[in-house]
């Protein structure tokens, strides 16, 4: 594929995280590490920003990310901290736990050189939950039109509202207004709108900023805005759910970035998110959209 200019198709920008199951399971976690894990997988030139611990976890992370030929020159290792390990992201609220750890130390300062090019910055909503990160997360996303990037926001509101219900809405909005597209799913426009049907949801979101607005149900099915026109994209009947929450969000970019119409990108991100089986990094390539 050819980025709009430089050599990467892909900087993401944010959290990065080991998660924790049952019996044990340890798998990939936080937004921008499993965004950037599926775009590699989808044969994207990506590089990860962001911070792990100086420990086994963030050892573990590095070798699977190298394994999907994500640029690792801007991933730091942090002395003396630990890698930030969620327990049960994805489930009730109530039995949810993190440990907080390295990611949300990535700085300002830490961010690559405007340089280093791209055709979209991805950045993770959780990252702006706390200093110093949400100042990268936030200088990441006004920074993407200076190295020739379109900016892209994983929303993850119901994550924030889950850690500090108050300032969700404050911290978001510079961040949605800064971006040209935006990508959430429906538990995330709850948090944000209220009980509003998902075209109303694109429609307030569309009005805060962003070009772009697409938004995953439950089902897999998607719902895109472009400009002022919303577009249904429906999961195909038959298949199960999907079972991880940021395939979609990263076929659909990468798509984007493959200058794909944004129809035919949303389009294309249905059928990929339902064929992912696992949560987590990808185990193989996946054939290209």
């Amino acid at each position: 594929m050819t980025p709009m200019s430089g050599a990467l198709d892909w900087l993401a920008v944010g959290d990065i995280a080991e998660e924790r199951g049952s019996e044990d399971q340890r798998i990939l976690g936080g937004g921008a590490a499993r965004l950037v894990a599926h775009a590699a997988a989808l044969g994207a030139r990506t590089a990860l920003v962001a911070k792990v611990g100086d420990d086994q976890a963030g050892s573990r992370i590095n070798e699977g990310l190298e394994r999907l030929h994500v640029d690792l020159r801007w991933l730091r290792r942090a002395p003396g901290q630990r890698t930030t390990v969620w327990h049960d992201p994805d489930g009730e609220a109530a039995g949810r736990r993190v440990e907080r750890g390295a990611d949300l130390a990535l700085r300002l300062d830490e961010l690559p050189p405007l340089s280093a090019a791209a055709a979209l910055v991805v950045v993770s909503g959780y990252s702006l939950s706390v200093e110093p990160a949400r100042s990268a997360a936030l200088g990441a996303l006004t920074t993407a039109r200076a190295r020739g990037a379109r900016a892209a926001l994983w929303l993850d509101a119901q994550l924030l509202w889950w850690t500090n219900a108050r300032i969700t809405r404050r911290v978001l909005e510079p961040a949605i207004a800064a971006a040209e597209s935006v990508a959430l799913q429906e538990a995330d426009a709850r948090v944000l709108f209220g009980p509003v049907d998902n075209r109303e949801a694109v429609r307030l979101l569309a009005e805060m900023g962003p070009r772009l607005v697409y938004l995953t149900a439950p089902d897999g099915s998607v719902l895109l805005r472009d400009g002022g026109r919303a577009v249904a994209c429906p999961a195909r009947p038959g298949d199960s759910a999907p079972r991880d929450r940021y395939a979609g969000a990263a076929a659909f970019w990468v798509g984007l970035a493959k200058r794909t119409t944004p129809r035919k990108a949303a389009t294309d991100s249905v059928r990929y998110a339902q064929s992912v089986r696992r949560a987590g990094a990808p185990r193989q390539l996946q054939p290209a959209l």
